[in-house]
């Protein structure tokens, strides 16, 4: 299994990473873009973490050993923690360091399909397939908000540049925009018909999706299309 990369402004193919370990599912690069984490494995057998530098193309630490495959991976800055979630609806943080599992919490009832740590490394979020999304700490692992709002599975939980917004997309069709202080919902977008598939912000706080209406859409910093 091999990740490729591209130059986003050429498309032009700038390396390729192999995965031996399965089927690579969650991509996930540090707020400075030098490190990429890769998330994956073999569905019922076997699940890790490969964190990249891809200045280089090289392997940096594997975390994360899991009996399934790993839907959803990232890093902390200072590579200290990686948090991971999957099939078996645990979230769970490891010590890169030592490869220990440091917490694994049963929150989620459901299989959990996106995580994304805040480019300060403070917050952590996590959401699973029956539309739930909870925010962590991510020093304790403890709980900071539980976000209801979504009817069917997140497909997407990004946290926007400054670490205060975090946008939650689902296949319900909506993405929704979350402020960090209180965890209250500041927006709502019915994005595409069908369902989300894709999310992402720019560093400018504008934000792009994908959806199952085959289109892409891209928004701007007030949230207008």
């Amino acid at each position: 299994r091999q990740i490729l990369l591209h130059h986003t402004e050429s498309l032009e193919l700038l390396g390729i990473l192999p995965f031996p370990e399965g089927d690579p599912v969650s991509l996930a690069f540090t707020p400075d873009a030098r490190y990429l984490i890769v998330g994956g494995g073999v569905p019922g057998k076997s699940g890790v973490t490969v964190t990249f530098d891809i200045t280089i193309g090289a392997r940096l630490l594997t975390a994360a050993k899991e009996f399934d495959s790993v839907l959803a991976a990232d890093i902390r800055p200072g590579f200290d923690i990686v948090a991971t979630g999957g099939p078996s609806r645990l979230f769970k943080i490891w010590n890169t360091e030592t490869g220990e599992l440091v917490k694994s919490i049963k929150k989620h009832t459901d299989w959990i399909t996106a995580l994304d740590l805040s480019a300060d490394g403070v917050l952590l979020a996590s959401g699973d397939r029956n539309g739930g999304v909870c925010a962590w700490e991510s020093q304790t692992a403890h709980e900071f908000h539980t976000l209801r709002g979504h009817q069917a599975a997140i497909t997407a939980a990004v946290f926007r540049s400054d670490s205060n917004l975090l946008a939650t997309a689902s296949e319900d069709g909506t993405v929704r925009f979350w402020e960090m202080n209180g965890g209250s919902e500041v927006k709502k977008i019915d994005a595409h018909p069908g369902g989300v598939t894709a999310f992402a912000f720019s560093r400018d706080g504008s934000s792009i999706s994908a959806g199952r209406d085959l289109k892409v859409k891209f928004w701007k910093q007030d949230f207008s299309h």
